[in-house]
């Protein structure tokens, strides 16, 4: 395990990254510095005030901290791949290992355990006391539900919870909370779609825009509570949104019972509200299943018992708000997944697929079918030039049907499934 000292770390950086670093970890430096001079600093910063610079960082980044801390330096951690990274993993400061693709190995290295093993349980306790993860869990819960909102709108929104919170509080105090909150520095943007947050789960902005304008959709935002902010925001980085309504419970219900708990339950919720955001009528629906298929139970599952499971998440699907409708559910708009039009299509494939392998178990091969012609081979390009050759599968010298097409015999099925499985 190769050990870095922050020293090194900073020392990669480059100047600007030096001074945005150093904004949102609380320290101003003078830019007028050498850029050496920009790495002592900051280095003596990190070293010598510790409970001020863990203050400013988001309340994932603080819990991520603390669980380093307790697993003790240099000792590696397990972790899921989230949607997005932590600032202590983008910067190096933390370390880790996404070699292995199905973990996420990270570890705090000793020296940065010995500066902040003393005090990071007391800057949890204050980020507590204080409001600052609550205001981080609001702001992020609004972020989530509308996916990109504009700035001035935001800092509305977030005056429904400080009206809440601090009911004799000021304006100012409110500006000076949402200038030092990570959250409001790390997704606020400014460029040619103007003055925004965005949801650190948004994958792509411009497309999210785009798609909004296709739709004629004006950025008018309905107004979500704080509690539902709340509920949409807490536990970064896996979020868990509308659960509370009857749409999420029967979700969860459902994924309890297919032997989902604990982490791994809030991870396939997490994972279904995100491909909800995809999902519109004759969209790739395979994504929003794949928790299901992944259940511990899924596999036992007879045929009725799936496709019920399938209209739950489906269900589940068209109530969350989406980022393309500005916050609204897509129950009542042209994007919803018809269900019954989804289970006859999906009954459809199963009896065919059941069909195709009956077909199959008594030999029935493509020469049974006299209807239909097979194109005209040829040779792909990068493969043996002759097709009894030994070293070509007879199915790979056929570049004019692609797997996931349909079969040229007309039964519907892909041709991976059908005529293309009897010649590979």
């Amino acid at each position: 395990m190769s050990v870095r000292t922050l020293h090194t770390i900073l020392n990669n950086f480059q100047k600007p990254e030096l001074e945005d670093l150093a904004s949102l970890l609380g320290r101003d430096l003078n830019s007028r510095l050498r850029k050496s001079q920009l790495v002592e600093d900051l280095d003596s910063y990190l070293h010598g005030e510790p409970l001020r610079w863990m203050s400013y960082l988001a309340e994932r980044d603080a819990h991520l901290l603390k669980q380093l801390v307790h697993a003790g330096p240099e000792k590696i951690q397990y972790q899921d791949f989230a949607d997005y990274p932590s600032l202590l993993e983008v910067t190096g400061l933390v370390q880790y290992d996404d070699s292995d693709e199905n973990y996420h190995k990270v570890w705090i290295s000793r020296e940065l355990y010995e500066i902040v093993s003393p005090s990071i349980d007391r800057v949890i306790d204050w980020g507590e006391k204080s409001g600052q993860y609550e205001l981080e869990r609001v702001a992020l819960g609004y972020l989530n539900l509308y996916g990109i909102v504009p700035t001035d709108v935001f800092v509305d929104l977030m005056m429904d919870w400080f009206g809440e919170k601090y009911p004799d509080g000021s304006n100012r105090q409110l500006t000076t909370m949402l200038y030092r909150s990570p959250v409001v520095k790390l997704n606020r943007f400014n460029d040619e779609h103007g003055d925004y947050l965005c949801s650190p789960c948004v994958e792509n902005i411009d497309e999210t825009i785009t798609r909004r304008k296709e739709l004629g959709k004006k950025l008018r935002f309905d107004r979500f509570s704080v509690r539902q902010a709340l509920e949409a925001g807490s536990g970064a980085p896996y979020f868990r949104v509308n659960m509370d309504s009857s749409a999420g419970m029967a979700l969860e219900q459902m994924l309890r019972r297919v032997g989902y708990d604990g982490a791994e339950l809030v991870k396939a919720e997490h994972d279904i509200w995100i491909e909800s955001q995809y999902m519109e009528e004759g969209a790739d629906t395979e994504p929003l299943f794949q928790p299901l298929v992944d259940s511990p139970r899924g596999p036992e599952l007879d045929s009725d018992s799936w496709l019920s499971c399938c209209e739950i998440i489906v269900r589940y699907a068209n109530s969350v708000p989406r980022w393309t409708l500005c916050g609204a559910s897509a129950e009542n708009t042209e994007l919803y997944l018809n269900w019954d039009r989804m289970k006859r299509q999906m009954q459809s494939d199963a009896a065919e697929a059941a069909d195709t392998i009956e077909h199959s178990r008594s030999g029935i091969g493509p020469e049974d079918y006299p209807h239909w012609t097979m194109p005209e081979p040829t040779i792909t390009e990068g493969f043996a030039s002759e097709l009894d050759s030994d070293f070509l599968p007879l199915g790979f010298a056929i570049p004019h049907v692609a797997p996931n097409d349909p079969c040229p015999c007309g039964s519907g099925l892909r041709y991976c499934r059908c005529h293309g499985k009897y010649l590979s």
